[in-house]
């Protein structure tokens, strides 16, 4: 009987010893792969950091969706892209070294076209940093260039969409539409001397508030006259004589990626 009791306990310490040998073989291994998930996790938390800051980084600069290298080398004289959302004016901006006039009647490749090109004069500067640029573009009944400008001759459309962009190979301009109006033929950048601060003045009030029956104006905004004004100039439906204009203040100026 003893012995069958000693045969019965050695067994079950044989049996605690395998157990406890096995629960720390568990523990030893659980304890490796616990540290090694650890620093895993540290190293992805690390690369996901970085990731971060590059992804902020890159994301400070906004996409530019336009191909300027294929546009210049198509044509050296586009310069800059201008986007008018919800009137399909999405077209290459260009300025002729020559002639003042040469895309009034030229089309991107130089060949003669009623149409023309979106073009502005060697009075303002690539940059878009003079007061005012303006920006011309043929109204035409078949459609196309600056024809669908017309459209923010409705209220609704123009209390609905405030904003116009122009790309450059570095930078999204984002201008806030101000005001959209029948104006006379005059040539804006021959008639007033912007370098004059009274002119400048003057010519951004009337902009807020133009003596004409065809007008749309933004509610509450105030021009200084540090502001840029692009203003985008196009003819009148049915022939009569005078211009359209769309005039927006320069709001954000971003590098683009």
């Amino acid at each position: 009987m003893t012995s069958k009791n000693n045969s019965e306990n050695k067994k079950n310490n044989r049996s605690k010893l395998l157990l406890i040998f096995f629960i720390i073989i568990i523990v030893a291994v659980g304890a490796f792969f616990g540290i090694r998930l650890y620093k895993d996790y540290l190293a992805r938390r690390e690369a996901e950091n970085l990731s971060d800051y590059v992804e902020t980084t890159l994301d400070d600069r906004v996409f530019n969706p336009v191909d300027f290298a294929a546009l210049k080398k198509r044509n050296p004289e586009v310069y800059a892209w201008i986007v008018v959302p919800n009137t399909d004016i999405e077209l290459p901006i260009l300025q002729s070294h020559a002639d003042d006039l040469y895309y009034l009647d030229r089309d991107i490749d130089g060949k003669k076209s009623r149409l023309g090109s979106i073009f502005t004069q060697s009075a303002n500067k690539r940059d878009f940093s003079d007061p005012v640029t303006l920006i011309y573009g043929h109204n035409y009944y078949t459609g196309g260039m600056f024809t669908n400008l017309h459209y923010f001759e409705d209220k609704k459309f123009f209390d609905e969409n405030e904003y116009f962009y122009i790309y450059t190979p570095d930078r999204r301009l984002t201008y806030r539409i101000v005001s959209a109006y029948k104006y006379d033929d005059r040539h804006i950048l021959n008639s007033f001397d912007f370098s004059d601060e009274s002119v400048r003045r003057e010519y951004f009030d009337y902009t807020l508030n133009p003596l004409s029956m065809l007008r749309n104006v933004r509610e509450g905004v105030t021009l200084s006259t540090d502001d840029k004004l692009v203003v985008l100039s196009t003819c009148l439906t049915g022939g009569y004589s005078g211009r359209y204009l769309v005039s927006g203040v320069l709001i954000n100026d971003e590098q683009t990626k």
